[in-house]
């Protein structure tokens, strides 16, 4: 079975972008298999603005290389009324994980896509209540789908 499509969450893709292991083996191999990453505006905002706001001229070049491979998933009206269900849902129950990351599980539920992030808990209720499928790129690599433990180095 293919790996499928991934919304690569911001603190994933910083990883990627430092070749941070084992989330670039990773990538390595999602690239391979699929081509293109995708994430969100509001990830491509979150690392633009973090590399603007303390001058990491090289961090930002290799983030512009990135983007050339990255297509940018922007805001729509299904996205939005899915990211104010969700809100809908979770708030009364006392669970909320913060509006960025709603509206990226909410980009990632719109689009069926998984989201893949370091950040597990800030999704839980997602993924408890709209089934959102989370996975994390920096646990072992060892018997995972990607088999890349000697293949990549």
């Amino acid at each position: 079975m293919s790996e499928p499509l991934c919304l690569i969450d911001t603190d994933i893709f910083s990883y990627i972008l430092k070749r941070m292991e084992p989330a670039y083996h990773r990538s390595r191999e999602y690239l391979r298999l699929h081509r293109r990453f995708t994430i969100s505006c509001l990830s491509y905002y979150e690392c633009f603005r973090g590399y603007k706001t303390v001058g990491a001229t090289k961090r930002l070049q290799v983030f512009e290389e990135y983007l050339m491979l990255t297509d940018v998933l922007y805001l729509d009206q299904p996205i939005l009324n899915k990211a104010a269900e969700i809100y809908g849902v979770l708030k009364p129950k006392g669970i909320f994980p913060g509006e960025f990351d709603v509206l990226i599980g909410a980009t990632a539920l719109t689009h069926k896509m998984v989201v893949v992030t370091n950040n597990e808990d800030h999704y839980e209720g997602m993924k408890r209540h709209f089934s959102l499928d989370v996975r994390n790129w920096m646990g072992s690599i060892v018997n995972n789908e990607f088999n890349l433990v000697s293949t990549l180095t």
